[in-house]
């Protein structure tokens, strides 16, 4: 998740740059069908296993990769630099060489198997990585460290260099290796509560797994929470509650609607009530520096603000007239307070314009207000 921050900080930047193709632990510790620990051995793409964390492989066994092996100029891990940040210049980018290691030194491998022929053949692996190849599905182990292919920076190289991932925070093998077996005892509590058929233990299961902290469990939780009806409706609610970092707000609200039914108008009303209530309490109370939070991802006053807004644009959706009354309220309320709404802000278009995190939250503030009035104005064209 580092790295899609910084992606999204640097997209800004010159047409040719663009996003290289980076190691990322969840990702590939979810896709892969064999996760392994293995020791490099003399012939370069020849690796012996020593554990096995995912998949048939046993100890002992030999997974043969060409693409692994290391050219003989390859640099040690110990040359390259510290970070990728200071090796703008590809020298060491995703193109650039494997690193040579002593024999027996250790590495994770995060493959996925080809369909086995039956006639013999060696067998094929593939990369857990769908993009870059190889060398995004591999952490090197060096002096305790993981390493692996990053890109830091946009425009710049995917680099090797210690590998901090967002929920393991840390390049330390100890802590990764702890992160790996927390995802995949994530996937497997995941597979096992959609095999359920009791639906109400199935949804309540579900719904501890969405407010895990493993970020595709929790996607793939949401969406079945959705299938499962109104009995999972005290789970989404709990959802929307203490939503997880980083999913789709847009998604959610699908979520909500797809298990209320029929039934959804009047619960996204509840739920917009509920919102009303919250504004009113904490809006008179925001400073105009804090304003700002309304854009910053996973802040409080950005999730609810977001989740508002989703739920007055759901609700004209459906044509929900009796929410109304709450729309009109909230907007209401909203233009009243200077620190959320000044007509000016709406002047200027900053999706095309650019603006500061200042400007952007003003905007926004502004258009909530507008997707009021839009709500309203659709209500009466429809009694008209």
């Amino acid at each position: 998740m580092i790295a899609c921050l910084i992606w999204l900080a640097n997209a800004a930047n010159p047409l040719d740059a663009g996003i290289r193709a980076s190691f990322g632990l969840e990702g590939c510790t979810w896709n892969a069908t064999h996760i392994v620990l293995v020791q490099t051995t003399a012939a370069g793409d020849v690796f012996s296993v020593l554990e096995s964390w995912k998949g048939d492989l046993k100890p002992g066994d030999l997974v043969e990769l060409p693409d692994l092996k290391p050219p003989e100029n390859a640099p040690s891990i110990s040359t390259y630099p510290n970070s990728a940040r200071s090796d703008l210049d590809g020298k060491f980018g995703i193109s650039g060489p494997i690193p040579r290691q002593p024999v027996g030194s250790r590495m994770i491998l995060f493959l996925k198997k080809q369909e086995e022929s039956g006639d013999g053949k060696p067998v094929k692996w593939e990369p857990a990585n769908p993009s870059g190849g190889m060398k995004v599905s591999v952490l090197w182990i060096d002096g305790g460290k993981g390493y692996c292919f990053l890109q830091w920076n946009n425009p710049g190289p995917s680099a090797l260099s210690q590998c901090v991932q967002w929920t393991a925070r840390s390049s330390d093998v100890a802590v990764v290796t702890v992160r790996i077996h927390e995802v995949l005892q994530a996937q497997r509590d995941l597979a096992e509560t959609l095999a359920l058929k009791n639906e109400d233990v199935r949804a309540e299961r579900l719904g501890r797994i969405a407010l895990g902290d493993v970020y595709l469990a929790q996607k793939e939780a949401i969406d079945a929470l959705g299938k499962c009806g109104t009995v999972a409706l005290p789970q989404i609610l709990q959802v929307l509650d203490k939503p997880p970092g980083f999913y789709d707000g847009d998604d959610l609200i699908r979520v909500f609607v797809e298990a209320a039914g029929k039934g959804s108008g009047s619960q996204l009303h509840a739920r917009l009530q509920q919102d009303v209530i919250y504004w009113k309490t904490v809006g008179p109370t925001l400073k105009e520096n804090r304003i700002e939070q309304l854009v910053v991802v996973g802040s409080p006053l950005s999730v609810k603000f977001n989740e508002t807004e989703l739920l007055v644009r759901e609700l004209d959706k459906e044509h929900y007239a009796p929410a109304a009354q709450t729309v009109a309220e909230l907007h209401d309320f909203w233009v009243s307070q200077p620190q959320l709404y000044d007509p000016k802000w709406g002047e200027r278009d900053v999706r095309n314009d650019g603006g500061t995190v200042l400007e952007t939250s003003r905007a926004q503030s502004f258009g909530l207000a507008k997707q009021c009035e839009t709500f309203a104005s659709d209500m009466k064209a429809k009694q008209n």
